[in-house]
């Protein structure tokens, strides 16, 4: 005697703080479910939804719906209550308070760095001792009263940002005495220093999560070209090469960023009590498996990788664009190597800088690199120019003229909306070269092959 098995469906069907668990045949219709718990969809106003949010027609058989689904009866006449808006920020909120505060005192920190490394002897000694003072000590304070106030890393606190670690750099710069044996690089390294470890201690006092990566990206950053300086000191070479390197990592550096991102755990991407069956060493433990994330950690994540690639992008652009005058003083080289590392990386570096920022949707991370870009030529041609005969100064323009017209023949077919998929690939192409030969541009710009013979010879 053979038994007959009907296969079925099980699905779900919440209606309001109900919850119905059905077990339906195959050829049964979504809409006569509705009908057996007695709900009565109003066509127009009642609709049946997914949990990611997509509609589901009633007509369809349980046939073409998984096993498991759990779908939703949504009311779209109900709206859901406006919240009310605030006048201002919250007394608590910290990023959005005085933002004009923290501008005067970015514009402070500019001033100082600027007088104690171009005209170091403006200060009295012991009036420069304590300007240093003064100045680390407002960073830290403001620093610790933003960082612990803040409960949301909003726009409105990125001045706050820029205002503490600038100060800071200015108070190591500052703090550096105008002796013969205290060069620009020990002033530089002192002041990437002092940011750096500012910033790794107000990665451990700030709450929000977005703040947090700002910080560890900042101190991060910071400590590597603390440690570009800090070669460049110990070698006894001059400001200009560890200027040079400084902007020939900045490519390099903004690709890596881009790539670390995100940092999720390795379950999330595998399920490897499932996939692996053999494990690569005795030692070896499974990553925790990592089935759904909530709304928050996705947003926490987002948070994240957004203060990274924030902060990042704009210590990277400002550092290229600030190092650029003492890496590039001039094109008029008695060593004909080091005048073609300037050349190299004037043109790897504002390629990759340019090309890099266009995949950006967001105008502050596309208008950062091209502006250190656009630095970076301008320090060019006025070293280009500084020295040049007529003859040079002919032959500069005329390329000049020949890119301005390639450039305005370029913008024709842009703005009508053209795209390109075979010029995209081929700028994808430029800016992987212009990235892989930057880092070498810069150290060939900085004589690292004198530098080598040197220290091989001693």
């Amino acid at each position: 005697m053979t038994t007959e098995v009907t296969e079925r469906r099980r699905i779900a069907i919440v209606d309001g703080a109900q919850r119905h668990d059905l077990l339906l045949p195959l050829d049964a219709t979504l809409n006569e479910a509705l009908q057996r718990i007695g709900v009565h969809p109003e066509v127009g106003r009642d609709v049946l939804m997914e949990r990611d949010g997509r509609e589901v027609s009633p007509l369809l058989r349980a046939e073409e719906v998984a096993d498991g689904t759990v779908l939703a009866v949504v009311d779209l006449s109900l709206r859901a209550a406006p919240r009310a808006r605030r006048r201002g920020p919250a007394p608590g909120d910290g990023p959005g308070e005085a933002i004009g505060a923290w501008w005067a005192a970015v514009g402070i920190g500019v001033l100082l760095c600027a007088v104690s490394l171009w005209a170091p002897s403006a200060f009295d000694p012991a009036l420069r001792l304590a300007v240093a003072i003064v100045a680390g000590i407002g960073a830290t304070l403001t620093g610790l009263f933003f960082s612990a106030r803040a409960r949301s890393a909003r726009p409105g606190g990125h001045p706050a940002i820029i205002a503490v670690l600038l100060l800071a750099f200015a108070a190591g710069v500052t703090a550096v005495p105008a002796f013969p044996a205290a060069t620009t690089t020990l002033a530089v390294f002192v002041g990437l220093l002092t940011a750096a470890v500012l910033a790794g201690v107000l990665r451990l006092v700030a709450r929000p999560a977005a703040l947090r990566a700002e910080y560890g990206t900042s101190t991060a950053l910071l400590l590597t070209l603390a440690i570009v300086w800090a070669v460049a000191l110990l070698m006894h070479l001059d400001a200009g090469a560890a200027a040079a390197v400084t902007v020939g990592l900045t490519p390099v550096a903004l690709r890596v960023l881009m790539a670390s991102l995100v940092d999720v755990p390795p379950g999330m991407f595998v399920d490897y009590g499932r996939y692996q069956s053999t494990r690569w060493s005795v030692r070896q433990t499974l990553p925790e498996e990592i089935t759904s994330i909530g709304t928050s950690d996705a947003r926490e994540l987002v948070a994240r990788s957004t203060g990274r690639l924030l902060a990042g992008t704009f210590i990277l652009s400002v550092a290229a664009a600030a190092s650029a005058p003492l890496a590039i003083p001039s094109f008029d080289s008695s060593d004909p190597l080091v005048m073609a590392g300037r050349i190299a990386l004037v043109a790897t570096t504002t390629l990759a800088l340019i090309l890099g920022a266009r995949r950006s949707s967001v105008a502050f991370l596309r208008w950062m690199p091209r502006s250190a870009a656009a630095v970076l030529v301008v320090v060019a041609v006025l070293a280009a120019t500084r020295d040049a005969g007529e003859l040079q100064i002919t032959v500069l323009a005329g390329l000049c003229l020949a890119v301005g017209v390639a450039a305005g023949f370029a913008v024709i077919p842009a703005g009508r909306g053209a795209n390109s998929l075979f010029w995209s690939k081929v700028g994808d192409v430029v800016e992987w070269i212009a990235i892989a030969l930057s880092l070498p541009a810069g150290l060939l710009a900085a004589d690292a092959i004198d530098t080598l013979r040197g220290v091989m010879n001693a």
